[in-house]
Formats: structure tokens, sequence, C-alpha cells
């Protein structure tokens, strides 16, 4: 009876350190473990396509892992902490297995007076793996490669261990790839070479594609940032048509995409077709654009009216910054020598944040008075004792101008007129009314992305473009409120700029906490939210030794 008993302990000892004493040669006792110590789960398994595996460690005392053997899965396989006090979590880190079998690899989680355990560490193969050597690519407005601006291509290469496809986004035709398939049944690695055409607008880019095998997709951003200067050129006025219309033909200069129309108030002007740098005719009617230098071809009815008639053709290029040019289009009377009454006509030719373009149309066959607009932000039609005045010019008779009514309120509605004065007379003529309502300040701010959670740290990234410069942006958060503000915590990450793409890191968090997290761009009309808020939530950090959730402190360890 007593040999049992002693063999029974011994077998017990490489799990208790001192668990035993003797009160007398015919009676053993054991007494309770002084250490505890246990991967929970026993041995690991890990997802073919996991890169992390998180694995909790229960134990009262200080450990530390030993005899790491990374067997199949070699360098790429690490283990962090190495060793802890109590209760903690290990964080295994690997790639995806692209091989056609299991990875194993081992160690064993030791303790100060010897406790032990062997872990296993098994990873089954990926069906359809994937491995890129990048999921981010970013190009000039010359389509070069920010990495090496000598290429006109950036590379990514694709491991795996099946067939793969790349699939581009719909509507997306300035990115381009050498290939869209590749993959074998074994284990293979192939590049595809990515390249972009030329920006046209002063406004950055993304789009962004998978790339796919057997179920398993993996996301690649390209962007391409904007052009830096955007030009316009086209000529103020073009020679004056004859009564009996014809074509004319307009040149404009740029280097982005540029879009040019003609009121729709106006039925005697058309676009018959225009030709931009790569030779591409696009739209007709009254509105048509282009890329780059290029030609409109105009076409003009025949006046059947006894006075002149003026309208203009508005070019817009870029978006970010847009730059304007109006050129306008003047037609001669057929002749009449009948006397006009004197009449005014307004026409919006186009509204920003802060000003408006419109074209006058006097017709007279006697001098005129002063001239100009008078608006109103109340909505009641405007005149020249109610609203404001803005004269534009005296005297004259038939004339047409394009004039820029400046000073305007941004995302403001207006009631516009012209008027004219006769010479001679306090009678006031005016315009048809016009409602406008300017533009409120382009910001657009793009979702937050979380890239990391940590115990006490999270990193996130998100982008924005702005019309103005801002004053700063950055990141809001909370641990209580799902809508966090700048009234709760604030990280700045950087002042000033126009936009781009935003990489930040919140540090000083509370282990194991769920926190709500926000982009703001603060400009000086106020600050603006991105549109989604993401929650998170925090790894927990190693218990204080002594402290267990093991709810039965003397479960002795597995091995």
């Amino acid at each position: 009876m007593k040999t049992r008993n002693i063999i029974a302990l011994l077998v017990a000892l490489p799990l208790m350190a001192g668990l035993t004493g003797c009160k007398s040669d015919d009676e053993l006792t054991a007494k309770p473990a002084k250490e505890m110590l246990r991967v929970l789960g026993g041995d690991i398994e890990i997802r073919a396509i996991d890169e992390t595996t998180v694995v909790n460690v229960s134990a009262d005392c200080h450990w530390k892992v030993q005899d790491l053997d990374t067997g199949d899965f070699g360098i790429t396989l690490s283990i962090q902490p190495r060793e802890g006090d109590g209760d903690g979590s290990l964080v295994i880190g690997t790639d995806q297995n692209e091989t056609k079998s299991d990875r194993t690899a081992s160690f064993t989680l030791v303790s100060d007076a010897g406790l032990k355990q062997k872990v296993t560490i098994r990873q089954t193969p990926a069906a359809g793996a994937l491995n890129l050597s990048s999921t981010s690519f970013t190009f000039t407005a010359d389509k070069k490669s920010i990495k090496d601006e000598s290429k006109e291509f950036e590379t990514l290469n694709i491991r795996g261990n099946s067939t793969w496809t790349i699939k581009l986004p719909d509507g997306v035709n300035w990115l381009h790839v050498s290939k869209t398939s590749g993959g074998t049944a074994a284990q293979s690695s192939e590049s595809v070479n990515i390249s972009v055409d030329n920006a046209v607008s002063d406004a950055s880019r993304t789009a962004v594609f998978e790339v796919i095998s057997e179920g398993n997709v993996v996301e690649v951003q390209v962007t391409q940032e904007g052009v830096k200067d955007i030009f316009l050129r086209a000529p103020e006025q073009l020679d004056k048509i004859e009564y009996r219309g014809g074509e004319r033909m307009l040149r404009i200069e740029s280097n982005a995409e540029w879009h040019a129309y003609i009121p729709s108030s106006v039925n005697w002007l058309h676009f018959e077709a225009a030709m931009d740098s790569t030779g591409t005719s696009h739209g007709s009617g009254n509105s048509i654009s282009g890329v780059g230098n290029g030609e409109i071809r105009l076409y003009c009815e025949e006046n059947n009216t006894t006075r002149d008639r003026l309208t203009a053709v508005v070019i817009i290029a870029g978006t970010k910054n847009p730059q304007q040019a109006i050129t306008l289009i003047e037609q001669a009377a057929n002749g009449s020598a009948q006397p006009l009454q004197t009449s005014i006509s307004l026409s919006e030719l186009s509204v920003a944040r802060q000003s408006a373009n419109f074209l006058i149309n006097i017709a007279s066959e006697q001098v005129v008075g002063e001239f100009g607009f008078v608006y109103t932000e109340s909505g009641n039609v405007p005149t020249v004792t109610n609203g404001k005045v803005v004269k534009v010019g005296n005297g004259g008779t038939s004339r047409g101008l394009a004039y820029e009514l400046t000073g305007l309120q941004e995302n403001t509605r207006y009631m516009v007129r012209a008027f004219v004065y006769k010479q001679n007379s306090q009678e006031v003529i005016y315009s048809e009314p016009i409602e406008i309502t300017t533009k409120a300040s382009m910001l657009s701010i793009g979702e937050l992305t979380s890239l990391y959670v940590g115990n006490t740290s999270a990193e996130f990234r998100y982008g924005f473009t702005s019309d103005t410069d801002v004053i700063d942006y950055g990141l809001v958060y909370s641990a209580t409120k799902p809508e966090p503000t700048r009234d709760d915590e604030i990280l700045t990450i950087g002042r000033g700029g126009t936009g781009g793409n935003v990489m930040g890191t919140i540090t000083n968090l509370q282990d194991n906490t769920t926190y709500y997290v926000r982009a703001y761009v603060l400009t000086e009309r106020g600050h603006s939210y991105g549109p989604n808020v993401v929650t998170i939530k925090t790894s927990p950090s190693q218990h204080e030794p002594g402290e267990s959730d093991n709810p039965d402190p003397q479960l002795a360890p597995k091995h």
C-alpha cells in the first residue's frame, strides 16, 4: 500500500512543485497545489487564413515561454509576450498557410518552480490562400509610381495555393492591371503590374479591386493624386455672328477634364461636337465635355428679330478648386429699321459659394441710363427700393455683358433681377427674376477604418478633401457616448492642408474597454464628422500575480 502511494506522488511531481507532505509512514496526504499554470483550451488550433490568434493563460504565478520549436512555420511564427505574471494572453502571429498540409510547432510554458505545460500549435492549410505583397498603391497625377517615379506601374506580387482572379470595380476606366487571373493548384507566386491613366481633376481619386481565390477575398486600394495646378484658357469673345447664323469654333486649352454649357434658356445656339486631346467627342446640345486641349463646334440659328442677341459659353475645369472661363457669343440683328422698346434680360451662367455669374442683355435703340443688378435674400421679388443694388454701367444702347456678382453668403437663397433706367426718366425696367442658391463648402470625409487594436492603443485611417484649408483634423472618441464629438476625448493628427489620407494612433486607452471612435475635420465654418463611428474593444491586460479567473484554484494543469 505504501509503495502504490509513493509512485502516485512521484507521477504528480512534474505537475505540482512541493505538493506533498507525510504525517507518518502509514499515512500520506496531498496538500493543495502551490502553483497553477495552464493554457486554456490545451493545444492551439489556428485557422488557415488567420494571421494572429489570442490564447488565454490561466496562472497564479510567474511564467515563461521556453523551448520554442517553430517547426513548419519557420521565421513566420511569433509568440508575444514571452513571460508574464498570473493570468494573461499569448498572441500567436503567423501568415496564411499557403501549403497543402498542416503546419505544426510547439513550445513549453514553465513556472519559476518548474511547473510545465507543453503546447502544440497546428494550422490547417488554406483553401484559396492569398498572400499579397501590398494592399495599397499610390500614383502621381502623371501616372508615375510614388515609390519610383521612373516607373509608370506598381508591381503586386500574389502568392497562393490555388487559382485566383482580379475583379476590377465597375465604372472605373482609369485603372489597369496586366492580368486578371493566374495561380495553379500548387503553391505559386506571380506578379501583376498596376497602372493608371493621367489624372483629369485636381481631386485625388481612389478605386478598390478584389483578388479572389476560392472564396477568399483580399481588397487592394489604388489612389492617384490630383493635378496640382489646373489651368483653363478660352477666348473672352468670338467674332460676331451675322444674322443668318452659321458655325464658330471655340478653342479650349486645359490640363484637366472640362465641361462647357450654354444657359438652358438659350435656344438659338447649340454645341455640334467637341474634339478633345484624346480625339474623343463628348456630348452635344447645350452641354459638352472634354479632356485637355480641344475644340468645340458651335452652330448659331438665324436671327429673325430686329435686335442683336448675346449669350455665353461657360467652361469649368477641376472639382476641388474649379477654374472657370466665359466666352461671349454675339449675333447681329437682321437689319430692321423699326424702333425697339427698351428691354433687359438676365441669364444665370454659374453659381459658386460666394458669387454667381450672370449675363445681362439690354435691347434698346435709345440711350439708356444706369443699369445693373438688384437682389434680396428674403425671397421677395427685388426692386431698387427694397433690395441690394449693384450698378454695372451707364449709357449706351443695345449691349450685352457677363458680370460676376460677388459678396454673397454661401448656402443661401437669393432672388436676383437686372434693371435699367430709361434715359432722362425715373422709369425702371426689370428683367424676369431668377432664383439661385449659392453652394455650400465642399468637405468630404471618408469612412474611418480600424487598423489595429491592442490593450492600451488603437490605430485608425481615413481620408478627406476640402475646397479650403482646414484648421486641424483627427479623431474624437469616448468610452460612454456612441456618437463622440469634440466635447469628448480628441486626438489631433494634423493641421492645415486641403486633404489626404490620415493615419493616427490613440494611446493611453483602458484595457478591456469598449470605445467609440469617429473622424473629424475642423474648418473656419465649424467642425464636421465622418460618416461612420467605429466601435472597438481593447484587449485585456495581464492580471496581477495571485489573481485568477479560474473558478477552481486547485485544478491541476494539463500536460
